[in-house]
This record gives structure tokens, sequence and C-alpha cells, in this order.
């Protein structure tokens, strides 16, 4: 009878951690899956622009026959720094943001005041948003929610970087 109560008992707990699991796993998989979309959560943000030797390239036109002219597809972000703020119950990931040439060349976390150290996002997740052009990054296994202010933090910044021109 011993025997039979621990294999119950084996069974029972191999049950309960596989619905902890699918229920993590429901909760996140949204988050992971959608681009996080430009926050507001009450903090300020600030914008520096890199100033450029080189000639600006964002806002090209070619002029046709006619005099006139049409644009040419311009980058997708301007180039600069740009600053983003992202926060969740367990603290605050501030990043600064470099565009050049309107591409993503460097993300630096400036501040991770959360609960976890920064050495579980960084440099994971500021090469993965280079690598990727983009904020939608796979968040870090026992990092979830650092993860997740990262993200917001970086789809701040590039908010404030996005092109108005931009016509993709």
């Amino acid at each position: 009878m011993a025997k039979q109560m621990s294999k119950q008992l084996i069974a029972m707990c191999t049950v309960a951690l596989g619905a902890m699991y699918v229920a993590g796993y429901a909760v996140t998989a949204p988050f992971a899956e959608q681009p996080v979309a430009g926050v507001s959560n009450g903090s300020n943000t600030t914008h520096q622009r890199a100033e450029s030797d080189s000639t600006d390239n964002t806002n090209d036109a070619t002029t046709n026959g006619s005099g006139g002219t049409s644009a040419v597809k311009s980058a997708k972000y301007i180039d600069g720094t740009y600053q983003g703020t992202g926060s969740d119950q367990i603290g605050t990931v501030d990043v600064a943001v470099t565009i050049r040439n309107g591409k993503i060349v460097r993300v630096e976390i400036t501040e991770c005041d959360t609960h976890y150290p920064q050495s579980d996002i960084d440099p994971v997740l500021p090469n993965e948003v280079i690598a990727k052009q983009s904020a939608n990054v796979d968040f870090v296994s026992g990092a979830t929610l650092s993860s997740y202010a990262f993200a917001m933090a970086v789809q701040q910044a590039l908010s404030q970087a996005q092109n108005p021109n931009d016509k993709g």
C-alpha cells in the first residue's frame, strides 16, 4: 500500500507542476508574441539628437521630369540617441537606443532597478534588439518581468525615433 501511495503522490505532483507550467506559459506567451506598444507610464523621457558631420539622408527626394519632386522611401528611424523607460511590478529599466543611418546600432541599459540583477538581461536583450532591429525580443527565462520592462523601454525610445516620413 505504501508503494501505491508513493506512485499516486508522484502522479499528483507531476500534474500540479504541469498545470503551473501551463498557467505561467498562458500568462507570458501573449506578451512575448505581441509587439510592445508605446507606453505612457507617467515618467518623463528625453530625446537627444546626435550631431552628424555626414549628410542626412532621411529626407531624400528625386526630381521628376516635370520639375516636381517625389519622395524616396526614407529610413524608418531618425539618427540620434533616444531614451526610454519601462516599468512593471518589480522595478524599472531605462535604456538608451542609438540610431545611425536609420538602423539600431547600439542599445545600452542605463539603469536597471529591478529585483533581479541587470546581468540576467544584459547583454542578451540589447544584442537581440540590434539583430532584429525591433523591440520585439524573446524574454529571458527567470527574468520575464525584467525582459518585459526592457522591451517597453526600447519601444518607447523607438517611438521617439520613428521617422514621420517613413512610408513602410
